[in-house]
Parts: C-alpha cells; structure tokens; sequence
C-alpha cells in the first residue's frame, strides 16, 4: 500500500474538511458553503462514501483530500501529504536523513539571522537602515511582516553572535551567511546594508538580499545558490501572496522588494518580485498554478524593457504550456510604467493610478511586436526578415487560429508589407491548429478495458500509468492531452504527476521541480516497459487511453451529481446542479460522437 493510500485509508474526508468548513448532514453526503468562493446557497458537497468532494457552483472542480488540502492550505502536493501524513499518523519516508537535517538546520540559521538582523535595524546603529525605510514610507507593521533588518559593519557581527549560540557556523557559511576570505578568516557576507528575508512558500527564510545604504555598488547583493536557495526559482513574497493570487486570478510581477513591500502595505496582496529584470521560466512556472492572469510591470526606460524583452519569449513558453490540460489558457500581459517611475513610486502617490496602470496592461503580443521591431531597422529587407523570423514562431506557437490572424495581420503591418508578401518570406505558415490522428487501429493500445479501476487493482490504475509511462518516455507528445485535465485521472499520485509534467514541459524541468514525494512513483514509470507501444502508434495509443479515462471520469461525474440530490420527488433542480447535468450530458455525448467518428472501420 502506498503512503497516499495509508492516508486515505486513516483519514475521514468529512472530518478532514469539516475542520475547514462546517458541513450539514444532507442525504447521503454532506453540504457547505463553498470554501473557494463566495455564495449564498450551499453548491460544496462532500461524499463520504467516495471520500471526494465537488463545487457545483463558480468554482465547478473538486477532488480528493489531498487538493482539498492544496486549495485550501495554498501548499503544493508534498506538503499536503505532510501535513496529512501527520495527522494521520503516517511516516513519510523519502530523502536521506542527512540531507533533510542539512536543510533545516540552515532554515534554523537564516531564521537566526533574520531575527539578528532585526534586532540591530532597531538599535542605534540601525538608525541610518529604519530611516531610509521610513523615507520610502514603509511603516513598523510592514517592518515586521517581511522581517526587515540591518546587517551591521564590522564583517564579524552575525558570526560572533551565531557563535555565542553555538550555532553549526559551517552551515551558515553552507547557507551564504558567512564566507571564508583568502586568508582563511570567516566572515559575515553581509554588512552595512538593509536586509530583506526571502522566504519559500512554506514561509521559512530561505536567503536574503541586501542593500547599500552609502550608494555603494553593487546596490544590491543576494545569497548566492544553496541547498535551499535558488534566487531563479524563487519569487519574493510569494508565500504572502498566493492566496491573494488565487482569488484575484491575477499575478502581478515586479522587479523589487521595496516595490512589492509596499504593494502589500497598500492592500495589494497579489504583487511578486523577480528580484531582476529578468523572468526567468523557472518563475513563471511558481505563478501558473495560482492563476491564469500574469501582468508583467516594466520599467520605461529602455534598457530595462530590453533586458526583459530577452527573458520573455521563455517566460511566453512557459505560459503557453499551461494550455495543456488546462480549459483556460494563461494570459500574460505587460503594464509599462511611466518613465521614471518605479511602482512603489507611484503606489505611495496614488493606488488608484496602481490600479489603472495593471489594469490597463496589454496582452504580450501586443507589447512585444513592437516592441521587437524596434530592435531592427525596418527600412531594410534585412531588418524586416529577422523581426518577422524573430516573432513568427511565437505567432504559430498560439493554440487559439483567431488570434494567430489577428497577430499576423499586425505584424505584417508592423512591418509595412500586406500579407501575401509576409507569408511569402516566411513560407507556408500553420496558422491554425490541426489535430494528426492516424487512421485505423494502430499496435500498442493501452490496456482495453474501460472499467479499471485503481480499488481493483490496489496500488495502480494500469489504464493512468500507462499514459504517464508514454508522456515520460516520449515528452515531445505532449500536445496529444490537449483538452484532458488533471481531474480525468482518479489515483492522486498520477493525477500530481501528470499535473506537474503539463507544467513543466520538459522531462528535465520536471526532475528539477518534482517533490519528493513523487520522486519514487516517477522513477517506477520511467523505468516500466510500455513494450509493445512504439513512437509511430503512441499519438494514437495515448489518445485512446485519455479518451477512455475522460469518459470515465464524466461517469464518476454523473454519479456525484446524482447522490448530491436532496430535493424532494418533483421538485425543480437547482440551477447549478441542472447546469452540472447538462454539461456532463453534453461531454459524454461529444466524446461518444468523436469516438464513433475516430472508430476504425472492420
């Protein structure tokens, strides 16, 4: 039995959610308000005997224990199991020993550190760092809510202070606290500048960023790469963000702490940082499960747009994968600040103008083809052949064929040619997706029946796995699951599994993100033979499997609306619950009507 198994076995969802949300007895199944949204008439239910739980109304998803836990808790999947682990009682066993004390010994020193810090930024010497943040108006509350500090001169301080606690000095020089001179002398790494924690989306303090207070460069430095440090992978504030994220379904991406601290002072929760000009993908992927609106704030002036120009064709990848498996697509769009302005700037003066400023942000595209332009001089046919091979790939890349046109048309002219001479230079262009399903039955199918079920099989579904061993082993398949979503699959490591592959895109950004948790189910299906499947019958192969479990989960579906009834004989339906029906009904029949097309002739 598997741990996620364990857990459910020794968890009650009723009690699990009842600890979130009181829940009224009705029928067979129990109702609330939904927790994920705000409504009058109770559309959450939770099925004890299916130990699943379903909106029926704005948020029209649901799940087991374990995404319960992650929406309501903002965690990701390894620290759901964690947390429900433990209350279970359940031993989550994983990485080595060593390696997790390592961790939390040098999330113990930072938490030292920035308690350090703080104590000096209210001590006489810090008097220099509280009146600059006052300066930029940044109140004590805020102070205190991003653990703002002062890391003293003297290169000795923080050292000489862990010292007198005792503390493992090698891990703080392993956490970036401290570092060795040519001499051999330790010392601290930071000194004489304003502290900033940065902390992972468990809230622990993972590395800091400092700032020169004397106008000394570099103006900024940042803990360098630790075992629990990764200033590419990280977004600052996004532990006190997320929530904020997930219920305005927009993210808003700035460059600096200061601008972000004074976001959230002003009630604008749902900002970020970069923590640079430029986004990384390995960023962008931290947003996508939050939201499916990113607006990218740019500096005016145009080395900073051209810094981050660089960085968004990858960070525009990174959105577009979002598309797969996933009914909306993730928009990412650029607000340009006024000239000289940085947001805090303009916070501190007007939150309105904030306001209007993202909400008036254009769509990428948009932005970038002009943008782009400028970098080429246009007057040439030079110039105008590398800005049309420079964006014609992003254009091609779009699912939706209506905005290729629109963007195509707009490049051409951009570029001051019609279409018919764009299309020449270029060739011929697949503006509009095209499904490729081979005709007739292919060798390889996946497992035939359309009843597994992972209760019958214990610990797998043969029919999951199998799509997962196929996407693992061929990822560049991946446009195959458009239209699928998470939910289709039943068992919760399969269905994070497939999650977190979408996201990722790659096999080596999956490796690099994966949590622990899932490290040894992933290896299991990479190392599983999908023998007699080969790469030419795999499209069809997986198409088959996704159909299959597509039709079972709208089953699943039917049957949870069904047992949510409490109405009495002939009484009208609820509307959502009418509505959930007629959604349902109408899938089933597309998916029944695609099959007898796609059904090979005998």
């Amino acid at each position: 039995m598997s741990v996620v198994d364990d857990i459910r076995d020794k968890l009650d969802i009723v009690e699990v959610i009842s600890g979130y949300v009181p829940l009224r007895k009705a029928g067979r199944n129990f109702k609330a308000r939904c927790p994920f949204h705000t409504e009058k008439t109770p559309s959450f239910t939770v099925s004890p005997e299916r130990q699943t739980w379903r909106c029926f109304g704005a948020c029209a998803t649901g799940g087991d224990i374990f995404n319960f836990v992650m929406r309501k808790d903002n965690v990701e999947f390894g620290e759901a199991l964690r947390r429900l682990a433990e209350t279970a009682g359940v031993e989550v066993s994983s990485r080595p020993k060593e390696q997790v004390d390592l961790e939390e010994s040098l999330f113990r020193v930072n938490q030292e550190a920035a308690r350090f810090y703080n104590e000096m930024l209210m001590s006489p010497e810090g008097r220099a760092a509280l009146k600059y943040l006052n300066d930029r108006g940044i109140d004590a509350k805020a102070i205190e809510e991003f653990q703002l500090g002062y890391s003293p001169k003297g290169r000795d301080r923080l050292r000489t202070h862990l010292a007198t606690l005792d503390a493992n000095l090698g891990h703080a020089t392993q956490a970036g606290l401290l570092r060795s001179d040519d001499e051999g002398n330790v010392r601290d790494f930071f000194f004489g500048r304003l502290m900033v924690p940065i902390l992972d989306r468990r809230g622990r303090v993972a590395g800091f960023g400092g700032r020169s207070l004397d106008g000394s460069n570099p103006k900024y430095i940042n803990t360098a790469a630790t075992p629990i440090f990764d200033k590419q992978a990280t977004l600052y504030a996004l532990d006190k963000a997320a929530s904020a994220i997930r219920e305005q379904e927009t993210a808003v991406i700035v460059e600096g702490y200061m601008d972000v601290i004074a976001a959230h002072q002003n009630d604008r929760r749902n900002v970020v940082a970069s923590m640079g000009t430029a986004l990384t993908e390995r960023q962008v992927y931290l947003v996508r499960s939050l939201t499916k609106t990113v607006v990218l704030a740019l500096d005016a002036d145009a080395a900073g747009q051209e810094a981050t120009l660089r960085s968004l064709e990858a960070s525009w990848r990174a959105m577009e994968r979002r598309r797969f498996g996933q009914r909306q697509e993730v928009a990412l769009r650029i607000a340009v600040l006024p000239e000289g302005s940085d947001p805090d700037d303009i916070i501190r003066e007007s939150v309105d103008r904030w306001d209007e400023i993202v909400k008036s942000a254009v769509p990428y595209m948009d932005f970038v083809i002009p943008a782009m332009a400028r970098r080429h001089d246009l007057s040439t046919p030079q110039g105008k052949g590398r800005a049309a091979e420079a964006l014609m790939p992003i254009i091609v890349s779009m699912g939706n064929a209506f905005e290729q046109d629109r963007y195509f048309g707009q490049l051409a002219d951009t570029l001051g040619v019609t279409r018919d001479q764009l299309q020449a230079s270029i060739g011929k262009l697949r503006l509009a997706a095209r499904e490729r399903r081979p005709a007739g039955p292919q060798p390889g199918a996946p497992p035939s029946s359309t009843t597994v079920s992972p209760l019958a099989s214990g610990d797998r579904d043969p029919l999951e796995e199998f799509v997962l061993k196929a996407l693992l082993h061929w990822p560049e398949l991946l446009d195959v699951v458009e239209d699928h979503t998470p939910e289709e699959f039943r068992r919760t490591e399969n269905r994070e599994l497939f999650t977190q592959l979408l996201a990722a895109g790659t096999i080596d950004e999956l490796q690099h993100r994966l949590d622990e948790s899932l490290a040894e189910h992933f290896t299991r299906l990479t190392e599983s033979d999908i023998k007699p499947t080969t790469r030419q019958s795999a499209p069809r192969a997986i198409q088959d499997a996704l159909g299959r479990l597509k039709q079972r989960h709208l089953r699943d579906r039917q049957a949870e609306i069904l047992e949510s009834l409490d109405i009495e004989p002939g009484a009208e339906l609820p509307k959502d619950i009418e509505d959930s029906i007629a959604s349902v009904n109408d899938e089933l029949k597309e998916g029944f009507l695609v099959g007898a097309r796609e059904k090979p002739r005998r």
